[in-house]
């Protein structure tokens, strides 16, 4: 262990939170130390008594930050460390940091609904709210990357996928104009009538109402093209009397001079 990293552990033992970062600042490597058990800094400060918010924000912040730990001494990954907290409050700091929907080789999710099912009465509020938090973050990444096999995992590992997020919005409603994510719309006309189930039947909701959506856009369209080929019509009737009038103006202002 280099002296900078026995600096480091001291820190936090002690914790000197501000040294911690001071440290990390002139050794960007030290994000990713591990000490004597195996444990990452990372994991080492989510699992504090009182996990430092501010240091682990500041971590967070760091674009060297591994989430894999190659210990062999390693007992736990670092986002199974980081769910087992049931603290919400520390998973919504990675909120946006796609890494965090992996817990080693399997979907976070499975491991957050693990934690959730067993649970203690008094920490199922909080387990919900990282199952969510977990659930909605995959359920984006699918769609941002157009990968319909992140998508195919939550279902067999028992999401319901017509549920709604937390904003209201449908997952299938993710797909936009701006972000048309073919192959999990596939995936999603995949589901229609398949089995009865629920999702297939948001998913025939939704592109009937798509091609709603485009018959009227065409529609609209048309109306536009006919309004305007209309106006440019009366513009040349117009256009033409104007000149007539003024060609009339011309000629009697010639005969009076």
């Amino acid at each position: 262990m280099s002296p900078q990293e026995e600096a480091l552990w001291q820190a936090v033992t002690k914790k000197e939170y501000d040294k911690v970062e001071k440290l990390i600042t002139d050794y960007p490597e030290l994000v990713n130390a591990v000490n004597a058990n195996g444990k990452t800094l990372l994991m080492r400060v989510v699992l504090a008594l009182v996990p430092p918010l501010d240091l682990i924000r500041f971590i967070a912040k760091q674009p060297n930050l591994s989430f894999e730990n190659q210990s062999a001494e390693a007992s736990q990954t670092t986002m199974g460390a980081v769910l087992s907290t049931g603290r919400p409050d520390i998973l919504e700091i990675f909120a946006k940091d796609p890494r965090i929907i992996f817990d080693g080789d399997q979907l976070a999710y499975v491991t957050a609904k693990k934690n959730l099912e067993s649970a203690s009465q008094s920490k199922v509020e909080n387990y919900k709210k990282m199952l969510t938090l977990i659930r909605e973050a995959t359920i984006r990444h699918a769609v941002s990357t157009d990968d319909p096999n992140l998508l195919e995992r939550l279902e067999k590992a028992g999401d319901d996928l017509s549920q709604e997020l937390s904003d209201g919005k449908l997952p299938v409603r993710l797909i936009t104009k701006e972000s048309p994510a073919p192959k999990v719309k596939s995936w999603f006309q995949s589901q229609l009538g398949k089995n009865a189930t629920k999702v297939g039947t948001h998913a025939e909701s939704f592109f009937s109402h798509v091609q709603d959506m485009e018959q009227t856009q065409e529609k609209m369209d048309a109306l536009d093209q006919r309004k305007l080929q209309k106006d440019m019509t009366l513009f040349g009737k117009v256009y033409d009397s104007t000149l007539n009038t003024m060609k009339q103006v011309v000629s009697t202002l010639s005969l009076t001079s």
